[in-house]
């Protein structure tokens, strides 16, 4: 058990202590609407410790924690929404008669709330993370291709090599980032030709001829990209 659960459930013990002490120290009549409103908040505390484990259980990376926090939110709201609830029940069963099936229904109804809510924002919140995961995985081939097109321009002293190298890693540098399935062959392509120009401009052998033949690859593959998305 990870410190920081063993510090909520010690929280979580003491507020349930303390509302338990006050609630039967005052004079309620302890009566199923007082038994109700009791259970139910004691079920709330006790819901937080499996909706913290929800929330940060699997959040190894600060990304992870972060996208966390809406789940644990609802839980401690779906807390605070109990005690208003609790308490006022309480208050209500000063009153002769009052409909116990009232006090039961409203209860359920917060507590299938708390759950379902907790459930789908996790859901919402592995959604996010898996589509967060796609688009970074989708732009790590053309980051990779701008990265390396930069790094050519020391590799020669020639002025002209150098301009057209330039240009060659401007059009990398302004090109959509966003691969796709019908994008792997021709940047596969543009990959191994970026790393043909690296080894000719290390053996002195590269040409202008080359680098225009990889940014015409280049345009055919921003063509193809915008295609796509249409």
């Amino acid at each position: 058990m990870s410190k920081h659960r063993k510090q909520l459930i010690a929280v979580l013990a003491v507020m349930a202590i303390v509302f338990s002490v006050a609630v039967f120290l005052i004079p309620f009549p302890k009566k199923s609407v007082f038994w109700i409103a009791w259970l139910f908040e004691m079920i709330a505390f006790a819901l937080q410790i499996p909706i913290f484990k929800l929330a940060f259980d699997n959040a190894n990376e600060l990304k992870s924690k972060f996208l966390g926090f809406p789940v644990f939110r609802v839980g401690y709201l779906y807390l605070g929404i109990q005690t208003v609830l609790s308490l006022a029940l309480l208050a209500l069963s000063f009153i002769p008669n009052f409909p116990v099936w009232l006090a039961l229904i409203l209860c359920l109804l917060v507590c299938a709330s708390g759950i379902i809510c907790g459930i789908t924002t996790d859901i919402a919140r592995d959604e996010v993370e898996r589509i967060e995961n796609v688009q970074e995985k989708n732009i790590c081939a053309m980051n990779l291709m701008k990265s390396l097109s930069s790094s050519l321009i020391p590799l020669t002293s020639d002025t002209t090599l150098q301009k057209q190298l330039e240009k060659l890693a401007e059009d990398f540098r302004y090109s959509d980032p966003v691969s796709s399935d019908a994008l792997t062959a021709i940047e596969t392509e543009l990959s191994s030709m970026l790393n043909q120009l690296q080894s000719h401009l290390k053996q002195n052998t590269a040409t202008i001829e080359e680098i225009n033949v990889l940014q015409k690859k280049l345009s055919q593959r921003n063509i193809l990209c915008k295609a796509n998305k249409k």
